[in-house]
């Protein structure tokens, strides 16, 4: 049985998307600006369905975003330094 979670959040989901950057990293820029656009996208969507997505649909897709560019960022990370040496 599927168990619904309702939880009022006190901010916009998007928003801790828009502070995810690797230490020391060059992709610092490209991972901030690609994450602030998916968010946006994400949150488009979201104004033209007729209802709003219930409170763990978002967490469940803003979560998928964050972990994707998180693990995106450090692939490519990988591949600049293994370029870099």
């Amino acid at each position: 049985e599927k168990i619904k979670l309702y939880i009022e959040l006190p901010y916009d989901l998007a928003i801790p998307l828009l502070d995810i950057y690797l230490d020391k990293t060059f992709l610092e820029k490209d991972t901030c600006t690609r994450m602030f656009i998916a968010a946006l996208f994400t949150i488009a969507k979201t104004w033209k369905q007729p209802k709003c997505p219930s409170t763990d649909d978002w967490i469940r897709k803003m979560w998928y975003i964050y972990t994707m560019e998180y693990y995106s960022a450090i692939k490519k990370d990988k591949i600049m330094s293994f370029a870099a040496t």
